[in-house]
């Protein structure tokens, strides 16, 4: 499959910035961030609270200067800045198989602007947690609220793993059908075996960590099909969900 032979599939490619649309939003909330700051800037104390305990209290300060006061923004725009980096090498990532068919292709195209999207979304949500802290540090120094905004966050970054691929799942099999181009019986019965979000789902399939699927990335992915999977998935969220907004809630 070459990229020649993608340009030439009807629709295949178009509305593709579509995709970038969540990076494009990480960039407006930085901008209007970086202006408000520099608007109020003047008006903030010569001492600036740079960390706050696990209560929202600040226990360190600094004298106030660009540094100090747009800190959080300058964290914010180097991690939207590396998830666009990983968005643009995202093709040479994502291990393309051979000589796929018509309809696959429109699959793999779908994959690849969902996981584009994927990464823009957590991009965004990112700067919108760290920002709204650091402009909480400007208008109220004395106490930081971060229990709430930090589950927000995390069920949200949750969700937006998987809600980009079905959308784009959903329009990749839309433009196939629309220019004449369906699954084959093979094709359907593998679709049938994967979950939006790259998850395998095979309850014959005995093995809790399988291959990703080709043309999906590299490396391995979980199987829920069975219950030792399924016992991984739930554990997986008990500990790296459920345990920080425990935590969160705790301190805050």
């Amino acid at each position: 499959m070459t990229a020649d032979d993608n340009s030439r599939l009807p629709g295949l490619r178009h509305g593709r910035a579509a995709a970038w649309t969540p990076f494009l939003l990480t960039l407006v909330v930085l901008i209007a961030s970086a202006a408000w700051g520099a608007r109020i800037y003047d008006d903030l104390t010569d001492t600036i609270p740079t960390h706050w305990g696990p209560g929202g209290e600040p226990d360190a300060w600094d004298e106030k200067s660009f540094g100090t006061v747009f800190m959080p923004q300058l964290i914010a725009a180097g991690s939207a800045a590396l998830m666009a980096v990983l968005a643009l090498v995202i093709p040479a990532l994502l291990n393309p198989p051979r000589n796929p068919s018509t309809w696959k292709r429109y699959r793999l195209e779908g994959a690849e602007r969902a996981t584009i999207s994927v990464l823009g979304w957590i991009s965004l949500l990112t700067v919108l947690l760290v920002g709204f802290l650091g402009v909480q540090g400007w208008i109220g120094p004395d106490e930081v609220s971060f229990a709430w905004p930090m589950a927000l966050y995390l069920v949200l970054v949750f969700l937006m793993i998987f809600l980009p691929y079905r959308r784009w799942n959903r329009w990749a099999d839309a433009r196939a059908s629309e220019h004449g181009f369906t699954p084959t019986a093979e094709e359907e019965a593998e679709e049938r075996l994967w979950l939006p979000g790259g998850i395998y789902n095979n309850p014959d399939e005995p093995l809790i960590m399988v291959p990703k699927r080709e043309g999906y990335g590299v490396g391995t992915t979980i199987n829920v099909g069975n219950r030792a999977g399924r016992t991984a998935i739930v554990v997986f969220l008990l500990v790296f969900v459920g345990g920080p907004l425990v935590l969160v809630f705790a301190v805050g």
